[in-house]
């Protein structure tokens, strides 16, 4: 029989219904259930923890603002604030990065100032894709987790990872496989296009 995701579904709709309704108690569940997810994402790519911060701020408040932005048929709620927490977070990385070229008052024509913008977009993709690569990580099915951990934390081979879990080696073998094909989405995922980050709205009823 067909896993059903009813429950699920009908739960973050229920949830969305009420943000568009402008309650503030659902931004607060919202945020007790998701704020660790947001932080830690924004975190590894600004590797600045007010700076993640603020990117939290702004992505709760940015569903405080437009919760109809979310479309429960393109998947969970936790992949779209992930989504948009790393196209926040990358805009931030780089505006900064741009900022601090323009305070060194960085000529277009000059190569160093051209190797410093190819770099600062190449820090750019790669943040992009180490967040992308971390919700993967979080998101992926727990079994899938476990194999890759044995097999790339822990230096287990198939045949150990196999005896460690308690499952076949075949069976082994296809989760290490399978969880390395969804890790290698995160280099085939559009980065988020730098644009102007948009000025954070303010706290609602102080819930975030």
């Amino acid at each position: 029989m067909a896993v059903t995701t009813d429950g699920p579904v009908r739960a973050e709709r229920k949830l969305q219904q009420r943000l568009e309704r402008g309650e503030a108690a659902a931004l607060g569940e919202l945020y007790d259930r998701y704020a660790s997810l947001v932080h830690g994402l924004a975190n590894r790519v600004l590797e600045d923890e007010r700076a993640a911060d603020a990117v939290t701020r702004e992505v709760f408040g940015q569903v405080w603002e437009n919760p109809s932005a979310y479309d429960h048929r393109q998947g969970p709620m936790r992949t779209w604030l992930s989504e948009l927490t790393r196209t926040v977070a990358v805009r931030r990385l780089h505006a900064a990065g741009t900022a601090e070229l323009r305070r060194r008052g960085a000529d277009p024509e000059d190569p160093e100032a051209v190797g410093a913008v190819e770099e600062l977009e190449a820090r750019v993709r790669e943040a992009a894709v180490a967040a992308r690569a971390d919700y993967i990580v979080t998101a992926m099915p727990a079994s899938l987790r476990a194999a890759l951990t044995l097999a790339y934390h822990h230096r287990r081979d198939y045949r150990r990872a196999a005896a460690d879990l308690g499952v076949t080696e075949e069976e082994a073998r296809r989760r290490i496989r399978l969880g390395l094909q969804l890790l290698a989405t995160a280099r085939t995922a559009p980065t988020p296009v730098p644009t102007a980050v948009p000025a954070p709205v303010t706290d609602p009823g102080g819930a975030v």
